[in-house]
């Protein structure tokens, strides 16, 4: 029977909204209120060398920190979690598993780091950890690319792997896609998680067919959706926790707590969002609709292109060009001067 876990990524993802300085007294009450609420899995933050300690943020150099700000509250039957990008936290910074907060560690990498990525996972489990591993942007990949990775993840045995659609491309059908291979290719006792974006305001009813698909599957394998205290994350956010808790409620015979969840959301997360810093926007969907790096999106925009032009230039970057920015490549293809040349193309 398929089992189903609810993973709330405010603490860590919502911190690129604010540069993880949610304060203490949030960071205290988010903690304890996910927890009374019944989330299955909290995420607490990144760990991170290159940041020195701060009570009041929510990224930390090392498992110690986490320690400081989290390890006397109460958790209850919650699994806690932190995210590494691999090569900003050295082994010298995590604590064994029994002396550290943490049940467990996600581990993010690029393509081209994946060997090295999986074997830093590795270490991370020898310290007793549960390992997520966390393939950044899986749109990346090829087939091939994916199903090599997944025999590689065979021979780790993680806790779980995720679809992380960090650009927020994904629409259903190539959704499923990337779902079919990594189900058919993992082994049945690593959980599947799914981590969306919202840039084209498909994260809700993404997460809604992944849980379909999955259920259909007639598979024992655990699915993790990942969500956040109303939506708060990079870019256009994520999909909203309290969406995410009330339908698996309504049809998964789940008992997620929906008075608490919005309380936090008037608590804690309200006061961050007094000037809109996440949600839809034109801005993210232009990244997504053309499948490229937000920040060539803002390159043209800060050289007074409208959004039609935009939509054109972009479109005629090479695809192996598109989710890793490349300054002095826009630069030189699309410069100020430029901008007349490429109006009239076709959209």
């Amino acid at each position: 029977m398929l089992q189903i876990q609810l993973l709330d990524c405010t603490l860590r993802d919502g911190g690129f909204c604010n540069d993880w300085r949610f304060g203490k007294a949030h960071l205290e009450g988010i903690f304890q209120g996910l927890a009374q609420s019944g989330v299955d899995v909290i995420e607490v933050g990144f760990l991170d060398a290159r940041y020195p300690f701060d009570n009041d943020r929510s990224i930390t150099p090392d498992t110690e920190g986490i320690k400081k700000i989290y390890g006397s509250l109460e958790r209850g039957p919650a699994t806690v979690v932190g995210m590494i990008d691999y090569g900003t936290c050295p082994l010298k910074g995590i604590a064994s598993r029994e002396h550290s907060p943490l049940d467990g560690i996600r581990v993010i990498f690029k393509k081209p780091q994946r060997m090295e990525a999986l074997q830093f996972c590795a270490a991370l489990k020898a310290l007793g950890y549960l390992v997520f591993v966390q393939p950044v942007s899986v749109t990346d990949y090829s087939d091939e690319e994916l199903y090599d990775l997944a025999l590689h993840v065979n021979d780790l045995s993680p806790h779980a792997v995720s679809v992380v659609d960090t650009y927020g491309l994904l629409h259903e059908e190539e959704l499923m896609h990337y779902f079919d291979i990594w189900h058919r290719t993992l082994d049945v006792h690593i959980s599947l998680g799914y981590h969306a974006h919202n840039n084209l305001s498909l994260a809700y009813s993404n997460c809604i067919s992944v849980l379909k698909k999955a259920a259909s599957l007639h598979s024992s394998r655990t699915l993790i959706l990942d969500a956040s205290l109303a939506g708060m994350g990079k870019s256009a956010g994520n999909a909203p926790l309290e969406l995410l808790a009330l339908y698996l409620n309504r049809y998964e015979k789940k008992n997620y707590d929906i008075g608490t969840i919005l309380s936090l959301i008037d608590r804690h997360i309200a006061p961050f969002y007094t000037v809109p810093s996440w949600g839809y926007s034109t801005f993210y969907f232009l990244a997504a609709a053309t499948e490229c790096h937000p920040n060539y999106v803002a390159y043209l925009k800060e050289h007074h292109f409208d959004s039609a032009a935009i939509y054109r230039l972009l479109r005629r970057i090479p695809k192996e060009k598109r989710l890793a920015f490349d300054r002095a490549y826009i630069e030189a293809l699309y410069g100020k001067k430029r901008k007349e040349n490429y109006e009239t193309l076709p959209l």
